[in-house]
Formats: structure tokens, C-alpha cells, sequence
């Protein structure tokens, strides 16, 4: 199994058991305002080896989001280089001869 196949994995299984939270006695009240402040209590209260699980999991998440990209290939990156830079060279050139005409027009109307 290749390194990346094992980061999906081991990514895959945290998700699950970070996304499976229990639930408290306090959800049934979610309305008032007590069961709100317990909530942050606990939040609060979190220690930091819990933040600093969460931060591990995050960086998991965000790895296994990079192994997700595609990258284009050296070729189609220079192909669609040159393109833009076609394209680029086109409209300056376009627009350079209508401002130079434009500009001639207005200067014969005008004197």
C-alpha cells in the first residue's frame, strides 16, 4: 500500500470518529439560555490536549484535501501558457490599432 493510500485511510477513519460527538443531556433544552452557558462552560473547559487533537486533525483533514488535487502535467502547464500569451499579445495589439484610430478620427474632427 503506498503512503498515500495509508494517509487516506488513517484521514478517512478520524473523520468518522470526530463526526460521531455524543450527545449531552442539555440538547433537549437548546433554546435556553442556561443550557447555553454550560455548553460554553464546557467548551471552555476543553483541555488543551483536546485542542491540540482537533489541531492534529485538522492538519490530517488538509492532507488528505492535497492528495485530492490534480495537478496539470509540464506539458498542458506550458501549453495553456503560450495560449494566454497569445491571446494576451492578440487583444493588446487589437485594441493598440482601434486607440490609434480612434485617436486620428477625434484629431481630424477636432482640428
Amino acid at each position: 500500500m503506498t503512503k498515500k493510500k495509508v494517509r487516506k485511510v488513517k484521514a478517512g477513519g478520524n473523520a468518522r470518529a470526530v463526526k460521531a460527538a455524543p450527545s449531552t443531556a442539555g440538547d433537549a433544552a437548546a433554546g435556553s439560555s442556561a443550557s447555553a452557558s454550560s455548553r460554553k462552560r464546557e467548551v471552555l473547559k476543553q483541555e488543551p490536549v483536546g485542542k491540540i487533537a482537533l489541531f492534529r486533525q485538522f492538519l490530517s483533514d488538509v492532507r488528505a484535501e492535497f492528495d485530492k488535487i490534480t495537478w496539470a502535467s509540464r506539458k498542458e502547464t506550458i501549453s495553456l501558457t503560450i495560449a494566454v500569451l497569445a491571446i494576451t499579445i492578440f487583444f493588446s495589439c487589437y485594441l493598440g490599432l482601434v486607440d490609434i484610430s480612434l485617436s486620428k478620427l477625434v484629431g481630424m474632427l477636432i482640428g
